[in-house]
């Protein structure tokens, strides 16, 4: 059971992975912009990769509190 969820991670996070990359290919924040230019473009044109970055952060604190609570 655990190789097969492991398996499904792995092939979710791919997809997501890639899904990300493809998008945000080639689009780069231009270094001559002040900050409030620099927020806007976070929250409209890099909302999608900003929200994924979040769930992969709070899944792997979610992960590393089950790991280390399990062992107890």
């Amino acid at each position: 059971m655990n190789r097969r969820a492991a398996l499904v991670a792995v092939v979710v996070f791919f997809i997501v992975f890639f899904g990300v990359i493809t998008q945000i290919q080639g689009s780069f924040i231009p270094t001559s912009q002040d900050i409030q230019d620099i927020s806007l473009m976070l929250f409209n044109q890099y909302v999608v990769p900003f929200e994924l970055l979040s769930v992969v952060l709070v899944s792997g604190i979610i992960g590393m509190l089950y790991i280390t609570r399990r062992d107890e």
